[in-house]
């Protein structure tokens, strides 16, 4: 059950946008804000180990995370520069990050096109593992716990910004719905380790006046990557 539920998140991601979540290039790759440091680490920190839990639509999945491995990855002391969207999350290369705005226990995970940002918490007096990951195919935000079942766990997937998943009006507004519910969550749980970023659907066009506002922190997988 649990391989399932992984293999269908997989595909959403897949069939999900090309379309990368772009923002901030050019910046310091200390970044998504100018508050952020980075600091970059040789093995996955103590307390984001274990296994961890979530299900969605009734459905379980589990991933475990130690000192070289978080879930399929495996350690790299650096971004695989030549990574393929296919295989981008073969390896991940961790930074942690600290300053004044920035949650505690909070890391990227670098991989070949993509990042996510992890952060260990507690939600309702529950022990979490929240993974926001934005990758070429898709942007997912997932909640895992500690026990099997847990009224805290939650996922989320969909299309990047106005990505290649996006052909129509009602995609659009589709997408846009997306991100207003994941946005509060995200800006909530990490901080300044994300940067807002609004994408314009421009004036005229199927997208006309439809802004999809996101939070990424691309900014700093930009600032590595090039």
């Amino acid at each position: 059950m649990m391989n399932r539920l992984t293999k269908m998140i997989g595909a959403a991601l897949v069939a999900a946008s090309l379309g990368l979540v772009v923002s901030g290039i050019g910046q310091a790759p200390e970044t998504a804000s100018a508050a952020v440091k980075t600091h970059k680490l040789a093995s996955l920190p103590k307390a984001f180990r274990g296994t961890w839990y979530t299900s969605y639509k009734g459905k379980g999945r589990k991933i475990k995370a130690s000192a070289k491995k978080f879930d399929i990855s495996t350690y790299r002391h650096a971004l695989d520069r030549n990574s393929y969207s296919a295989a981008s999350q073969q390896y991940f290369t961790p930074y942690r990050l600290s300053g004044k705005k920035v949650r505690k226990q909070t890391l990227y995970l670098l991989n070949g096109t993509g990042i996510s940002t992890v952060r260990r918490t507690t939600i309702k007096g529950k022990p979490v593992l929240i993974q926001y990951n934005e990758q070429e195919h898709g942007t997912s935000l997932t909640i895992f716990t500690k026990t099997k079942k847990s009224s805290v766990q939650k996922v989320y997937f969909g299309s990047n910004p106005f990505g290649m998943a996006v052909y129509k009006r009602k995609d659009a507004l589709k997408n846009r719905k997306f991100y207003r519910t994941i946005d509060p969550i995200v800006k909530k749980q990490f901080g300044a380790a994300v940067k807002k970023k609004v994408n314009k659907g421009g004036k005229t066009g199927p997208f006309k006046h439809i802004n999809v506002v996101s939070y990424t922190a691309y900014g700093f997988w930009e600032g590595i990557a090039n």
